[in-house]
């Protein structure tokens, strides 16, 4: 799947609100049938459409398009944003570095070297925009931040990558999960419980789904789903099912007894931690100072 840029994402929402892919023409200034061919790439990006195909020039859209607006507002509003913060500090005369990072990485491996480089270099004036997957190359192949980072198995198309680091993952439950006090569990004994995670189709949940199918867990049953960890890990606690996330992200539970680490009889799950420049960056200063601290933290990660 490929990620729609930020000016692709302008113009459908120009569309929709606008009414008609001839009112976003006049006001984006563009020709019609450079708006229809921004909304007919989204499409194929998307793997569907965003109308309804109605008679008459009203543009209608459909339940896809409704949820994609939500997204495409927040994502649109946030590049401003990053955008907005590097122009004031480039006013002032300061080097700046603009980094958006998935929550996942922010909340956990990510925190203690952000902090270190604010500290090692306060010269340089941080924006830090934490974002879901979709979001960190969205802003990164718009050129609305400097760098990003997200954790993902599959190489990343329109952006240049290079390997960080690699995170474990692992499968928990709650202390009363019949699975809790089991020894060496095949991993296919894991296809009969149900499970709570990201939603299916978010990039997370597709990189769920393809480490646990590498141990032969597939298909599994997502009977509950939440975009923030927090409502995840409060589920699977609540005895809903089991997760599988960042060890790092439930290592306090485990500690405190909330949870139980599975023992699967199977080779260790892990993702890739990927940092993502945009495809024409000139590798500014600050993003190659970022970028060598974090290489040298991500040797201690697990």
């Amino acid at each position: 799947m490929l990620y729609p840029t930020l000016r692709r994402l302008q113009v459908f929402v120009t569309v929709a609100e606008a009414g008609s892919f001839a009112a976003a023409s006049r006001q984006l200034g563009i020709s019609q049938p450079s708006v229809s061919s921004h909304i007919s790439n989204l499409e194929k990006e998307l793997a569907g459409p965003l109308f309804e195909r109605v008679s008459g020039r009203r543009a209608v859209l459909n339940a896809g398009g409704r949820k994609l607006l939500l997204h495409a507002r927040s994502m649109l509003a946030s590049a401003s944003k990053l955008e907005e913060g590097a122009g004031t500090r480039k006013s002032h005369g300061a080097e700046t570095l603009s980094i958006v990072c998935q929550r996942s990485l922010a909340n956990t491996v990510m925190r203690e070297p952000l902090a270190r480089f604010a500290r090692a270099h306060r010269d340089i004036r941080m924006a830090v925009r934490i974002a879901f997957q979709e979001e960190v190359i969205t802003n990164i192949r718009g050129g609305a931040a400097d760098v990003g980072y997200l954790i993902s198995n599959a190489p990343i198309a329109g952006v240049r990558f290079k390997l960080i680091g690699r995170l474990r993952f692992v499968v928990f439950a709650p202390p009363s999960h019949p699975l809790a006090t089991r020894k060496r569990i095949r991993a296919a004994e894991l296809r009969e419980f149900e499970f709570v995670g990201p939603p299916e189709r978010s990039m997370f949940g597709r990189t769920v789904a393809a480490m646990l199918q590498t141990i032969g867990v597939e298909p599994f049953n997502i009977v509950s789903e939440g975009t923030e960890f927090s409502v995840v890990r409060d589920l699977t606690v609540a005895g809903m099912g089991l997760c599988c996330s960042l060890e790092a992200s439930v290592r306090a539970d485990v500690t405190s007894g909330q949870v139980v680490v599975l023992d699967i009889d199977a080779p260790p799950l892990s993702a890739d931690v990927l940092e993502l420049t945009p495809a024409r960056s000139a590798g500014e200063g600050s993003v190659r100072l970022f970028s060598e601290l974090l290489n040298a933290e991500a040797g201690s990660w697990r």
